[in-house]
Order: C-alpha cells, then structure tokens, then sequence
C-alpha cells in the first residue's frame, strides 16, 4: 500500500450546492473573482440518475478555487445529501497522484466509502468521509490536457483580496488534526489555542507563502455562526477563508458586491488577526482576515 507522501496529495477545491449558480456566481465576480471554467456534458460522466452543471472560480491565489454545483446533480448520493442540508458547502477536493492507491489507502485508514472508485473521461476518482464525516472526493487527472484551470497568483482588487483555504468545524479538533496529518500528509503551521478552542491552521506539502498559501484550518464551534452550522450539520465545511491586504476594504467591497454582512472587522481575540464575516449568496459563511504569515 503506498503512504500519504507517495500519493502526492493536493488541497484543490470546495464545492458549494446551489440551486441558482447563475445568479449567485455574480457577487463573487463583483468580488474580485474569475471564472476558471465551465463543466458539463461527457466530461463528468453525466448518468441517467443526474447531470453536471459546474463552475470553477478563482481569486487572488493559483491554486486553490470554489466550485458551484447545481442540482439535480450527477448521483443519488448527492442528491439525499441535499435534500439533508439544501444549499451549503459540500465537500473539499483533492488531486493525486494515483487514486486507486489513495482508495486503498484512506479506506484502510478510518475513511468511510460515500461514491466507490470510478473510471471517468478525463479522470479517476472516488467520494469518502473521514473520520467525523466531512466528504473528501479524489481526483487524479488522467487526460494529457484536461485540467481546472489556474490563475496566476496576484492579489486582487485595490483591497488584495485571496482566496487561501476552508475552514472545517470539528467535533474533536485534536484527532481530526492528528487524522489528516498521518492520513492525508497534511502539516500544521500555526495553533492557536485557549482553554476549549482550538483554531489550526494546516496545509499539504506544496505550500508557498508567496506562490501557493493554500491553507486548511480546524476550528471548534467557536461562534454563534459555527454553533449553528454545528446544530444543523454536525462537523461541516463553515467558511470560504480569504485575506486580505486592506480587511475593511475588502469588506466593504463584499458588502457593495451583494455579500450580507455576519460580522464587521475587529480583532479574534484568539486569532489576533483582523477578522470579518461575510454571508455569501447562498447563505454560507465566508471568513475575512488580515494576512496569514506563519512564523
């Protein structure tokens, strides 16, 4: 069985269930977004149980992007999971190297099977839960030029804003950290801590402060936001994380873009960070703040 540094894994993207992506895709691009790609068709193995119907956006940063999905979505899977949670972020995406090796691997190490491995037109892939249920989907591409596309990576807007990560609320911060660590070659660069609360922030082995800050945080249920994401969700994906080089800009800039306001800029007193929240078109969160630069 090969080992998680084998495998080569890679922070890709989030996916967002949404049922009006054409509309609520716009406050994004009024938010110093882009769109790296369209997807439908042939390309994602469209089934009799659903189709396709993606698109990729970018901002800021190379690598990592959100994706917008709509139903009536491609498997049953996914659609029970909507008809449990509606429009909310769904799962986060990662690329290997071998995807038939990371199925083999994460099933043997506590990953519980959502969609089984498949062969489709332009990669292999896979749908697991890890230990406390957030859903990982695998990719490893496998057509010579078939790719999500990528920006180059430039701050955007007079604010600076990038889109560097995702936070995840967990039920046991501690054991979820140690899983993605020895599972998933993830290694931490910052902890913050007090008492109960924990916020770590995490990355894969291709990280770059300049070239490629994709993060990955932990948190506990910290605020009255992720204490109710928690009550309606259990452990979920509860923001989109960007920085930014001016926060009340970029802010502002949200606000004026069609993003609804949970929080306006002051000081985590955990974090030390200046920090916003912002509710995007679908209703989720996203978190704002000051630029991360790890020791």
């Amino acid at each position: 069985m090969k080992s998680a540094k084998e495998l080569n894994y890679t922070l890709h993207h989030l996916c967002i269930y949404d049922d009006k992506p054409r509309d609520n895709m716009w406050p994004f691009l009024r938010w110093h977004h882009g769109v790296t790609n369209f997807f439908s068709g042939a390309v994602f193995h469209v089934t009799d149980e659903g189709h396709s119907d993606y698109t990729f956006m970018g901002c800021g940063g190379r690598a990592y992007q959100i994706q917008i999905e709509a139903p009536p979505f491609q498997f049953k899977y996914e659609q029970q999971w909507y008809k449990d949670h509606g429009n909310a972020y769904n799962h986060i995406c990662w690329i290997t190297s071998d995807a038939r090796a990371s199925y083999e691997q994460l099933l043997a190490n506590g990953a519980e099977l959502v969609m089984d491995f498949e062969e489709f037109p332009t990669y292999n892939g896979f749908v697991a839960k890890d230990p406390e249920g957030h859903w990982i989907e695998i990719m490893e591409y496998t057509d010579d030029t078939f790719r999500v596309q990528e920006f180059t990576h430039a701050p955007s807007g007079e604010c600076g804003l990038e889109m560097i990560g995702n936070v995840e609320i967990c039920e046991d911060v501690n054991t979820m950290v140690k899983w993605y660590q020895e599972v998933m070659d993830l290694r931490v660069l910052k902890e913050y801590r007090e008492g109960e609360n924990a916020v770590i922030y995490m990355t894969d082995k291709h990280y770059d402060p300049k070239e490629r800050n994709t993060l990955f945080v932990f948190s506990n249920a910290r605020t009255e936001e992720d204490k109710a994401g928690y009550l309606r969700h259990g452990p979920h994906i509860s923001a989109i994380l960007y920085q930014a080089r001016d926060v009340q800009r970029a802010y502002e800039d949200g606000l004026w873009a069609g993003m609804e306001s949970i929080s306006a800029p002051e000081v985590d007193p955990l974090t030390g960070a200046l920090t916003a929240q912002l509710r995007e078109p679908c209703g989720n969160a996203i978190t704002l703040r000051e630029a991360f630069v790890p020791a």
